[in-house]
Order: C-alpha cells, then structure tokens, then sequence
C-alpha cells in the first residue's frame, strides 16, 4: 500500500525527516487505544468550528516560546512511502491516504523548534460522534501493527510503535510512540490524539515536545 503525506504518515515522516533529510512531514503511524472518559453528547451541529475558526485556534510560534517558528502544513510535495508488513492499514482502503479528509474543518500548521526539531498540530471540527467514531476507526486500524517496514525511493526503514500514556485531558485520548530505523540511525516520535467535544486534536513531534505542548494546544483549541 503507497501512501502520501497524511495524518497516519505525520509521525512516520517525521522520524524519517530527521533520519534521511524528508523535505515534508507525513506519517504511518500504529497503535493505541481510546480511552473514553466520559459519554458522548448527543449533539447536533452546535460546537463545530469552521476552518477558520479553527486557524484561529492553533498554537503559534509565540505560545511556543524562543527558538520556535511556524509554517502552514505541506499538503503536495512529499515523497510516497510503500508500507510493508502491515495488511490491518488496508482496513482504512482509499481514506488511507488522508483519514480525517471526511471532516472538510480542519487546519495545521507545522513549527520547526531549537535544534531543526519538529512539531505538528492538526485541529478537526465535526460532531462529536463522528469524530468518537472516525478517530476510534483509524486508531483501531493503526493498532494491529506494532511493527511493519517503511520504503520509499530512497530509504527503507523499520518503524516500531507502542501505546503511550495520554493526560486525562479533553473525553478521549490516543497516544503512541513511534520508533524508526534507517540507516543505523534511530529517531522517536510520540503522537497525541484528543478528542474535546466537537473538536479533534493532533500533535506529532518529539515525546518532549509534545508532552510539554499538547494541554497548552489542547486549552487554545477549546477556548470559548
């Protein structure tokens, strides 16, 4: 299965930016269980956010702090990834190449930190239950490869991932680490997933960074 830049790339390509030069971020990501914290609304179309409502939400390189700075997402340009090893990915079919392409509220924006690390937050609007049951169906998909290779032109690497302990934060958490190595070159990127009502939240970076950002990105996101 060939997959482009995309959610479930964001970590992996990541991991493969910071081993091989990857001009853009995708990721193929792998794990994690939902932890739902507190029943879902029934809701109607109150509390969803429009992308530019949205835009307005996400972190900036001043929420950052010193040494960070933001662009908007690449959305063309990345180089295919083939993902070996992994037949439960072919669950998500066609959606693989953007999963959360169905909900049409969205931004992103990427910030390189100290040192050319990197950072992603992606910010999602739709009912609640949709959202509950789209991430849920992508984490689950994801879940049943701990382990599977990732091959593009250039590079072939071995990506491993495991579930990560997320805060009680937002109703529903994902979390997982992921471990890619190419070269004799080891890099780890952790991925926050939260779902807060009508609103979905991505961070991918660094297990540090995201750890320190994801409740500051998680408390702008839901701001009245």
């Amino acid at each position: 299965m060939r997959l482009r830049h995309s959610a479930i790339l964001t970590s992996t390509c990541f991991a493969l930016w910071a081993l091989t030069g990857c001009s853009t971020v995708p990721s193929d990501s792998a794990p994690a269980r939902a932890q739902a914290e507190t029943p879902i609304p029934t809701a109607d179309d109150r509390g969803v956010l429009p992308s530019e409502r949205l835009g307005d939400r996400l972190l900036t390189a001043a929420d950052l702090g010193p040494g960070y700075t933001a662009r908007p997402a690449a959305t063309t340009g990345s180089p295919e990834a083939s993902v070996e090893g992994c037949p439960k990915l072919e669950q998500l079919g066609s959606a693989a190449d953007d999963p959360y392409a169905m909900f049409p509220n969205q931004g992103k924006r990427v910030f390189t930190g100290p040192g050319g690390t990197e950072l992603t937050e992606e910010l999602y609007s739709a009912p609640p239950k949709e959202l509950s049951a789209e991430a849920g169906r992508i984490m689950t998909a994801m879940g049943g490869c701990p382990s599977y290779q990732l091959v593009t032109a250039t590079t072939v690497a071995e990506a491993r991932t495991q579930t990560a302990p997320v805060a009680h934060l937002g109703d529903e958490q994902w979390g997982q680490v992921l471990t890619v190595t190419a070269g004799g070159r080891r890099t780890i990127v952790q991925q926050t997933v939260i779902r807060a009502g009508a609103v979905l939240l991505v961070v991918s970076g660094s297990p540090a960074e995201v750890t320190v950002h994801a409740q500051t990105a998680l408390a702008k996101a839901t701001a009245r």
